[in-house]
């Protein structure tokens, strides 16, 4: 689909919900005509869309008022609602966020399309509406609408243009002691098969699965089929999955279950529950579904009272004794039952303490230090969801959990300069060299901090007065 709307956006199926949307010839970028929101909604025409292909969504905004959404610097919402044929809606959507501008600004998103599941654990096509909705009272204006398919390589490579725009980027260096509980999945990644992944939880859970992660593993692990599956339900949590088990998770016969989110209540009766039904699955169907649980990422925003990162919590191994403490708490808890259950475990709040107040907070996108959580904000649409900054740290997060060890590239660009990169997801590594391979070898690290553009982590070297001869490698501590 693709309109500027220079003819009657109602005549091409477009719909408003009252008379604070309408179709003005008052601002525009090409032609005369533009869609004007200030009170109301703006949805397109139903699309029909292909389970889990990835689509374009290219808008252009203006959007001169004044941001009154608590908790986040966004402006207005856009979102992508997906319905049965029967024109019911499906649980699954996406949102985020339109910035403030005060003149006409090019907007870039991509969409995984949603389904229903089918017979035989088959995906049911499911139909696309987009919506752009102003938030109070405050003028937003939409021109030239683009919605069209793309490819999981393209999904990457716009990941990476986004994520070099966010002033902050992840150092998360996971542990070693991670897939353990997972040798299937793993296995199937670097084996180049189709690897089914079903994401459980609420709408929190919903930001993450929204992110490119698929796109992140098919690159980091050439030949794999990705099949990355949101099962959620806005609000809901563990407690209302251990009655859905196969509604929502045994019916797609997942591979990998991950079940996250911050709406699960810390009562790990409940998780032992889904857990026993999903291995009980197992039994009568003769199949493998592991499991990995994450801890909550990294919402909501202050202005409730439950903002609850600090700046002295640090990331959990998954192995109990290899922690000084294993706290009392939510996390704890559910590290000790994936422990006594062999199932993966990820403390997503642990990393998220760790990025928010380390490197986000030089980069002035850390904890949140007024009223409207600034500059926290910079991550939510709201005070509790994800804007698309907040999803890709998230899905970035995921990337390097499961990524392999990185590749080092070396690219002359001329007599005098040579360039270093690695895959972004190699966080923690430093560049060696050293000027002979021997047995009493000396590696020195170089003085360079790596840069990151493009999906890579990149060094560049002066070599016009190296040696004749010299050998790098990555290196990790």
């Amino acid at each position: 689909m693709s309109t500027s709307f220079e003819s009657d956006p109602s005549a091409d199926g477009w719909t408003n919900t009252g008379a604070g949307a309408c179709w003005t010839n008052g601002e525009a970028v090409s032609g005369s005509h533009s869609l004007y929101a200030l009170t109301d909604n703006w949805s397109s025409p139903f699309l029909d869309t292909v389970p889990l292909q990835w689509y374009r969504l290219s808008f252009v905004s203006k959007a001169p008022g004044t941001v009154t959404n608590i908790g986040s610097i966004g402006y207005g919402y856009w979102s992508a609602l997906f319905y049965d044929t029967n024109g019911v809606e499906l649980k699954d959507d996406q949102y985020s966020s339109i910035y403030q501008s005060s003149g006409w600004v090019t907007n870039e998103f991509r969409i995984r399309a949603k389904h229903k599941v089918g017979p035989g654990a088959s995906l049911v096509a499911a139909r696309l509406q987009v919506s752009f909705r102003p938030i109070g009272s405050q003028p937003l204006y939409i021109d030239d609408v683009l919605i069209s398919t793309t490819t999981m390589e393209e999904v990457a490579q716009w990941a990476d243009t986004m994520y070099d725009q966010i002033p902050a980027k992840l150092d998360y260096v996971p542990k070693a002691t991670r897939w353990e509980h997972i040798p299937i999945t793993m296995q199937k990644l670097r084996d180049g098969d189709t690897l089914r992944i079903v994401m459980l939880g609420d709408s929190v859970q919903q930001d993450t699965a929204n992110s490119p992660v698929d796109a992140f593993l098919e690159r980091a692990y050439p030949g794999a089929q990705v099949e990355f599956i949101s099962s959620t339900k806005g609000g809901t949590g563990i407690q209302y999955y251990k009655d859905h088990v196969a509604e929502f998770a045994t019916d797609y016969k997942p591979d990998l279950l991950v079940i996250g989110g911050i709406s699960n209540e810390d009562n790990t009766n409940y998780f032992q529950s889904v857990v026993d039904q999903v291995r009980a699955y197992d039994v009568t169907n003769g199949s493998t579904t592991e499991i990995m649980i994450l801890t909550r990422a990294w919402s909501p925003n202050n202005n409730y009272g439950n903002y609850f990162l600090s700046p002295t919590m640090t990331e959990l191994d998954p192995v109990p004794s290899n922690n000084l403490v294993v706290p009392d708490d939510y996390r704890g808890h559910l590290l000790n039952l994936t422990h006594n259950n062999n199932i993966e475990y990820l403390d997503m709040t642990g990393v998220a303490s760790e990025f928010i107040y380390g490197p986000a907070t030089p980069a002035g996108v850390g904890a949140p230090t007024n009223s409207n959580g600034d500059p926290y904000s910079y991550w939510m649409r709201d005070w509790v969801h994800s804007n698309d900054h907040g999803k890709h740290i998230l899905g970035r997060e995921l990337e390097i959990f499961f990524a392999p060890a990185p590749e080092l590239v070396m690219d002359r660009v001329d007599t005098n300069t040579m360039v270093l990169s690695w895959p972004v997801f190699g966080t923690g590594y430093a560049v060696e060299y050293a000027d002979a391979l021997s047995t009493s070898i000396t590696w020195t690290a170089t003085a360079t901090t790596p840069a990151v553009t493009n999906g890579r982590r990149t060094v560049v070297l002066d070599i016009s007065g190296g040696a004749p001869h010299r050998f790098y490698r990555l290196k990790r501590p």
